[in-house]
């Protein structure tokens, strides 16, 4: 038997723009909207001096080179809002802009596709997915970030004392990040924005330690972390925290 539908076209009902979700697909969001916040996180960093002209390499204009310091930051996430569990590896180096003084990612990857494209889509994070361990080793914590074969991050902690967030030379204004998204023209114009993003972490009082320390990277032509050679070590940390991350703020648009 065949059933004949007297429904028009008029009549359906369309999905209006303002009932979309936050995100594709608008019918059911990938993740929420920042603020984000992760509960009781775990950190490993490591804090190294490298050649001024090492940095200039890995960043984009119009930033510029602030510092010859790298941070390596290995951390994984157990509590937290809309991105689930993951892991995380980002290696920080210090820049300028106009008069924005901040941090900037030129090596970031995760375990895990929310986080991953939260990262991207929201602020341009350039998340690439790795495998990422954090493990302690008896006296020491060793992190490490696989990727295609390679072990492109390799670093040791060693907890000595009971650390001072102060100790670590942060940047004062957050975190800049390019959000660059091609255009699905041939000939289009991509999105191109310098985003800057005032990120706070907090070390949890008398869990959060420091010590000595150290940092390799294997060679590997597709994620160049190499560039970064290690010349001298600052220190290590490694402990429990918390993060909040909200929403950034577009400081240059390239098309401008």
């Amino acid at each position: 038997m065949i059933i004949h539908s007297k429904r028009h076209k008029e009549d359906v009902e369309m999905l209006k723009q303002e009932e979309w979700g936050f995100t594709n697909p608008v019918v059911s969001d990938l993740y929420g909207k920042p603020p984000l916040v992760w509960k009781d996180m775990d950190i490993h960093l490591v804090v190294y001096e490298t050649d001024i002209e090492n940095i200039e390499k890995v960043i984009p204009e119009p930033l510029e080179a602030r510092t010859n310091k790298v941070f390596v930051w290995q951390s994984h996430f157990d509590l937290g809002t809309t991105q689930g569990a993951f892991s995380e590896t980002a290696i920080y180096v210090q820049v300028k802009y106009k008069d924005y003084e901040a941090d900037y990612e030129p090596f970031l990857y995760v375990d895990s596709h929310l986080p991953l494209t939260a990262g991207r889509e929201i602020w341009g994070y350039q998340k690439k997915m790795a495998e990422i361990e954090i493990v302690p080793e008896m006296e020491a914590v060793r992190a490490q970030t696989n990727r295609l074969g390679h072990q492109i991050v390799k670093a040791l902690v060693v907890p000595r004392y009971i650390a001072d967030m102060n100790e670590i030379p942060w940047s004062r204004d957050g975190v800049f990040s390019l959000k660059y998204i091609p255009s699905a023209e041939e000939n289009g114009e991509p999105l191109r924005q310098l985003v800057l993003t005032p990120g706070e972490f907090t070390a949890q009082e008398g869990k959060f330690f420091g010590g000595p320390a150290s940092v390799t990277f294997e060679r590997s032509e597709i994620d160049p972390t190499y560039l970064l050679e290690p010349k001298k070590i600052i220190g290590g940390y490694y402990g429990k925290g918390d993060l909040y991350l909200p929403f950034g703020k577009i400081v240059c648009d390239y098309k401008d």
